[in-house]
């Protein structure tokens, strides 16, 4: 895992070494294993290194290649390294030593552009080619790896978190405003491209970006998406069970890859529990053992969290005993001393105000880190798709024109039947008009008090969701409104963020769930095989079995919470009075006077901080 950086400047005008000091100063915030830089008169290109796979202590990044000049930084872990390796005749013991970033740039000088089409794995990279005279830069299918750029009249710039970008000399800082009021609202959404800063954008995942310095040219391309069209077609229904453990299992196995102690985040849910047993199973072939990290409840805290019902740890002692796991660690405590504390560390981490913030992982992630654990499986996004229960499945009654089936279906979650028949630029009008008849709602007027919001950005609230088209045809089949689950941008943005956030605790978050073979094996399936049964996720629960309790195998709810002691009535009290205590104001008395932060009393965090706390701890202007 690594940071990445660069800079680009137009004119030929070369890049100041002092730049790509200043660059490496802000990312290094993690302490990075290595770091190294190569400048090409106007180019420069940068890399903070974490060793993790065994291949990576090899690695020396930015990697030149003395026949062609390309130069490549990366920060990648590729998962078809036997199929690249084949291809390019390297298929030998020096070969398979080769690091992930020199297999991508042997793929580059073989295919050029096109040797996106051959990758699977998580990755970020920029590879500067002299000869064509274009920095050509790409992004993984699912976004888990970040990729922030910037681009003006006098050079372009990109980097894997934006403080790399805020650093430079000349960098237009100016606040994007229907970013920042809508972030202020529940639920947030924003879009996949768009980031606090208005001319800092984020190359979109499955897309691959060509600057051409020299002709100031900026080319954006989609290489990649789910197909919801295609149904897959097996001799017998056992072939499916068998070929969904096949593909959870390779997704599970190629993640394990790590020269440093490998970890898992276990909740005791189907998603994480399964990926747990396989990848103890995987391991223990090998003389190794995994480490789970579960949040669960302090035995000693009489307080019960505020979201009632059963304690997850029962199910996470099931998987651990079940699996015979030796190594695992119940984290019952918050890392912060307070909640101004928690909440720096969040607008320092994501350099401003972001959709997601990951409060509950914290803990997991330094108890990790405290084990030197560089490798965090996750369950997620599994309940986005290859664990989705499947509510609305009557979707293809609809795409078969069986309207009356359509019509007198069920559904454990109620669905208005008419909205698929809705277009959607009326769909898109319908929701304006929701905007405007909300003006004069409590929370619009208390927000407008506090942050002085235009009505004008008010109205444009989640706008972005239509520049979607996974969004819009949703609705087309039960496949394409799976496919819209897991590819909606609020999916990738938070792995983009678990990676974000892990590299400060040296580790990297590994998701099997969003494998591109697994989801789009599963996305294939016959609906009819998902959905049977009695019992929701009949399908992957078959395929999985033989690595979960039944006290696991059989539930289907989830009945505790991520991290139940940030839940309990005491903790959450907590961080309200913190949020009364900045704005001065008693419980209750958010409509009474006009506040203005800047001359308030108690100013003493920046607006986003005020913002960070609304949304977070109190649940948006709706709760106050």
């Amino acid at each position: 895992m690594s940071s990445i950086f660069g800079k680009c400047n137009l004119n030929n005008k070369p890049v100041d070494n002092n730049e790509v000091v200043a660059a490496i100063r802000a990312l290094n915030h993690w302490n990075a294993d290595e770091t190294g830089v190569a400048i090409d008169g106007h180019v420069a290109l940068g890399n903070l290194l974490l060793w993790n796979t065994p291949e990576s202590k090899y690695e020396k990044m930015p990697f030149s290649n003395p026949n062609t000049g390309n130069i490549i930084t990366a920060d990648a872990r590729i998962d078809n390294r036997d199929e690249i390796l084949q291809k390019l005749g390297r298929n030998n013991p020096e070969g398979r030593k080769l690091p992930d970033s020199q297999l991508i740039l042997l793929l580059y000088n073989a295919y050029g552009a096109n040797c996106i089409n051959h990758l699977i794995g998580d990755f970020a990279f920029a590879i500067w080619d002299p000869r064509e005279g274009r920095l050509f830069c790409a992004r993984d299918h699912m976004g888990v790896k970040p990729f922030f750029y910037y681009n003006d009249t006098s050079f372009f710039a990109f980097a894997s978190e934006k403080k790399g970008l805020l650093c430079l000399p000349g960098l237009d800082k100016t606040i994007d405003l229907p970013f920042l009021y809508n972030q202020a609202f529940q639920p947030v959404v924003q879009g996949a491209e768009t980031t606090l800063y208005k001319n800092i954008r984020r190359l979109e995942p499955a897309h691959t970006l060509v600057f051409y310095p020299r002709d100031r040219k900026l080319n954006l391309q989609q290489y990649w998406t789910l197909d919801a069209d295609t149904e897959l077609t097996l001799p017998d229904k056992n072939d499916y069970y068998e070929g969904l453990r096949h593909h959870l299992e390779t997704a599970v196995k190629c993640r394990l890859s790590s020269a440093y102690p490998v970890g898992a985040e276990l909740s005791g849910g189907l998603d994480s529990s399964a990926i747990t047993g396989i990848a103890s199973a995987l391991l223990r072939k090998d003389g190794n053992n995994i480490i789970t990290f579960s949040n669960v409840e302090d035995p000693a805290d009489k307080e019960k969290a505020d979201i009632p019902g059963q304690s997850e740890r029962e199910f996470a002692e099931a998987v651990i005993k079940f699996n015979g796991i030796t190594d695992y660690q119940y984290v019952i405590k918050d890392i912060w001393k307070d909640t101004l504390e928690e909440v720096d560390h969040s607008l320092n981490q994501n350099d401003g105000l972001e959709m997601w913030t990951l409060p509950w992982q914290m803990p997991i992630k330094k108890a990790a880190q405290h084990r030197q654990v560089r490798t965090l499986l996750s369950g997620f996004p599994g309940d986005e798709m290859v664990t989705y229960r499947g509510q609305f499945f009557f979707l293809d009654y609809l795409d078969n024109g069986e309207y009356l089936r359509y019509f007198r279906s069920h559904s454990e979650r109620e669905f208005n039947k008419w909205k698929p028949f809705i277009p959607p630029r009326l769909e898109f009008w319908m929701h304006k008009l929701k905007n405007l008849l909300s003006v004069n709602d409590d929370a619009c007027k208390f927000a407008n008090d506090l942050i002085n919001v235009p009505v004008k950005y008010w109205l444009m609230r989640n706008d972005m969701v239509w520049k979607d088209p996974t969004y819009l045809e949703r609705f087309k089949s039960h496949r394409h409104y799976q496919k819209y689950r897991l590819l909606k941008p609020k999916c990738p943005l938070r792995m983009e963020a678990e990676s974000r956030f892990g590299l400060y605790y040296r580790l990297e978050s590994r998701f099997p769930m969003a494998d591109i073979r697994l989801t789009q094996f599963y996305l294939s399936m016959p609906n009819s095989i998902k959905s049977e049964g009695a019992i929701s996720r009949s399908a992957y629960r078959t395929a999985v079995k033989q690595y979960l309790p039944e006290k696991v195998l059989l539930r289907d709810n989830k009945l505790g919470n991520m991290a139940p002691f940030r839940t309990t009535p005491t903790a959450v009290k907590a961080r309200q009075n913190t949020l009364y205590e900045l704005l001065n104001i008693k419980e209750g008395m958010a409509e009474s006077k006009k506040i203005v932060l800047s001359q308030h009393p108690n100013y003493k965090y920046t607006q986003m901080q005020f913002l960070e706390l609304l949304r977070w701890f109190s649940g948006g202007f709706e709760n106050l």
